[in-house]
């Protein structure tokens, strides 16, 4: 997108009389948009500002080492030794050096330096018009897009993203930080940023009256013929502007809620700090068990970090905006109801934590909003009147824009054209709203004004604010988005789209607690499963198609789990279900234990375990098929990331040391039961790469599960 930016003069630190002004330069090509008011706390303003800097430059993009030009150059520096060892040399340099050591400088030196100046410069402009022509990617690294201010009658809140796109960072300060009188253009607008922005943040002082000025002086003076006054046209690259939109897309989703001690955010960014790991596997685990406190564990390491003084959610809170304007938001959700088995959340890319490091002396509590493992995890530091989100992808290598298509993986919403753009202008008249008012001033069903407000946020015309609990209107761009500037639709979801209207078929439907569905459905021949929350969004899933056996749910759904939920959404054109829903109950195992294959697969257990596992399946009123379905969920992941067996035996504790250690077992006890081929595929896989008998893999799986839900 061709995108205009007219400024004046630059942003910096403006000495006042008896302080200092951070005065930002203003886009004069959007509407007038202004602020000024006094800092209250002037430090912990250039903290904040300072941390969101970190995540305007991040860039931890790992990539492959190109040693050719390393050789040139070394080739080039012999070449330039060789000349200079035979062109200066001996006594005839030394009195070369010593005679214009003796030579006076010359009067117009400064003058020449100025004119030599502006020569490089002047390259250097049209070297980076050149690759921001021709080599887009690289003039992103090297020029990172201007930030976006937007001022509310509440609040300003600045909004970044980083180099490689795979961080998004939002500063908000309230009103209520600045002292006295303000004066206030409410409106959204791009500020001048440069690197060199940066150093006058550290010049910030508390003793010191400082200002906060988005100058308004472009807007009113003639600006023909100042020499401070630019105007640049550069090519926005599409991934930016999209990124905006699966920003908000992840906001969508159902999320679970996780307060973090400061305490324990500083062990964990110290612990990063001083170690660095040399193998796999690199996730930051949150361990977290209804009626007590969250655990973080860092691996490869193994370290356990609590979270003391807090406890996780043990009720179910609605994902979807239902709750109105209070409440605890619209998309945090918690566990199913009952729920005792431990859950684990992966996340990685957790180095790009780092910019919080500045933050946390100043910081109140620290909150995390969690999607899924693998997903994108939103982290946010309350500091009094201000507030710092961090909100990360996947992992760092995958962007918000090209790996995960976060969008799809929401609830299959029908956007309706006519009511985005009556919420944009409602939004634009009171500037925020809580969900619960834009259903009542808008007269919008639910369902309906959830599509509105996800198609208004993907064309960057409307931002929703966790701190607040509210949406907010933030037009990233003077005009909204459109198809053609976001770019292709994800092909997955485009041909998720075609297969759903007339190529799937619904196997069996069956409802679970909690308002849970698991689907067993064809879509155009291929075989795939579904777990579907109260929200329909996907859980747990699985396919039998190349693409989500490489990238399982991280990459978002493949084509035929989206063909599915599109026809369970009413939007394809297949037929009815081939057998109507009926009532289950909650099988410990998710949508597999639900599934299971009808005929018998032998499955072996270690006879010295046999019976503890028989007994814990009576005690809980399910089958032997039920525990090690459900037994397999649980400990699959962790004992897989394993390095060695004796490393996996660890987990499952003493009695796994004991019954297990000689891995291959000759006599076990062989039982017919209903479990999954798929569980099987997957036991017989772990133990051959441990070189270890089914059996003894099974036992372990089962030690691991009963020691982490205890």
């Amino acid at each position: 997108m061709s995108f205009d930016l007219r400024y004046l003069g630059k942003s910096g630190v403006k000495e006042l009389g008896g302080g200092a002004a951070l005065s930002f330069a203003p886009n004069l090509a959007r509407p007038r948009v202004f602020f000024d008011g006094e800092l209250a706390r002037p430090v912990r303003f250039r903290e904040a500002i300072s941390a969101l800097h970190d995540v305007v430059v991040g860039d931890l993009r790992r990539r492959p080492k190109d040693r050719s030009a390393h050789e040139a150059w070394k080739q080039q520096e012999a070449e330039r030794e060789a000349r200079l060892r035979q062109e200066l040399h001996g006594e005839a340099m030394k009195a070369e050096l010593a005679r214009l050591a003796q030579v006076p400088l010359p009067p117009n030196l400064e003058a020449d330096f100025r004119a030599m100046h502006k020569i490089y410069w002047g390259a250097r402009v049209r070297w980076a018009r050149e690759l921001a022509r021709n080599d887009p990617e690289l003039f992103r690294h090297l020029v990172p897009c201007d930030p976006v201010v937007t001022v509310a009658p509440d609040v300003v809140f600045f909004e970044c993203f980083s180099k490689d796109e795979s961080s998004y960072g939002c500063l908000s300060v309230d009103r209520d930080a600045f002292r006295g009188a303000q004066d206030a253009g409410l409106g959204t607008t791009n500020v001048d940023y440069s690197l060199a922005l940066y150093e006058h943040f550290q010049t910030l002082r508390s003793y010191r009256p400082t200002r906060l000025l988005v100058d308004p002086t472009g807007f009113e003076v003639a600006v023909d013929g100042r020499g401070d006054y630019r105007e640049e046209k550069i090519d926005l690259p599409p991934s930016w502007l999209r990124g905006f939109g699966q920003l908000q897309a992840a906001m969508c989703l159902p999320s679970r809620r996780v307060d973090v001690p400061v305490e324990a955010a500083y062990s964990l960014l110290a612990y990063l700090d001083r170690h660095r790991e040399r193998t796999g596997p690199r996730s930051l685990r949150f361990q977290l068990t209804p009626g007590k406190a969250p655990i973080l564990v860092l691996d490869p390491w193994g370290v356990a970090i609590p979270c003391r003084g807090v406890t996780c959610d043990d009720v179910p809170v609605a994902a979807g905006p239902r709750q109105g304007a209070g409440g605890v938001g619209p998309y945090r959700s918690g566990a199913p109801r009952g729920a005792e088995a431990t859950e684990e959340i992966k996340v990685w890319g957790r180095r790009r934590l780092s910019a919080l490091a500045r933050l946390l002396p100043l910081a109140d509590r620290v909150e995390v909003r969690l999607l899924g493992s693998g997903l994108p995890s939103l982290w946010i530091v309350h500091m009094g009147e201000m507030r710092f989100t961090l909100a990360l992808s996947g992992w760092t290598a995958n962007d918000w824009t090209s790996g995960s298509h976060l969008d799809v993986m929401a609830d299959a919403f029908t956007p309706d054209a006519q009511l985005a753009d009556r919420v944009v202008r409602h939004l634009e008249m009171v500037r925020r709203a809580s969900h619960g008012e834009l259903a009542v001033s808008l007269g919008a069903p639910d369902d309906a004004l959830r599509g509105a407000l996800h198609l208004a946020a993907k064309q960057g015309q409307v931002v929703y604010d966790h701190a607040a609990e509210c949406y907010r209107c933030r037009p990233v761009m003077p005009v909204a988005l459109s198809d053609a500037l976001l770019g292709p639709e994800p092909p997955e979801l485009a041909e998720g789209r075609r297969i759903a209207r007339g190529g799937v078929e619904i196997a069996r439907e069956e409802a679970l607690s909690g308002g849970r569905r698991v689907v067993v459905a064809r879509a155009k021949a291929t075989s795939c499963e579904l777990l579907l929350d109260a929200d329909g969004a996907i859980k747990k899933a699985k396919c039998s198609c190349s693409y989500f056996y490489k990238n399982r749910l991280r990459a978002g759904p493949c084509r035929h789990l989206l063909a599915v939920k599109l026809h369970l959404s009413g939007r394809g054109d297949a037929g009815p279900s081939l057998e109507p829903p009926r009532p289950a109950e909650a099988a410990p195992g998710g949508p597999r234990a639900t599934t299971a294959a009808p005929r018998g697969e032998a499955v072996p257990f270690p006879a010295e375990l046999l019976g503890d596992i028989e007994r814990a399946a009576a005690a809980r009123r399910v089958g032997l098929a039920e525990v090690v379905e459900a037994s397999w969920d649980l400990a699959f992941e962790r004992i897989q990331g394993c390095r060695s067996w004796a490393e996996a035996l660890a987990l499952g504790g003493p009695e796994a040391e004991r019954a297990l250690r000689a891995r291959e077992l000759h006599a076990p006890a062989v039982r017919t039961l209903a479990v999954h081929a798929a569980v099987l595929a997957e036991i017989r896989r772990v133990a051959d790469q441990f070189k270890a008998s089914p059996a003894a893999v099974v036992g372990l799986a089962w030690l691991v599960a009963r020691r982490s839900t205890r």
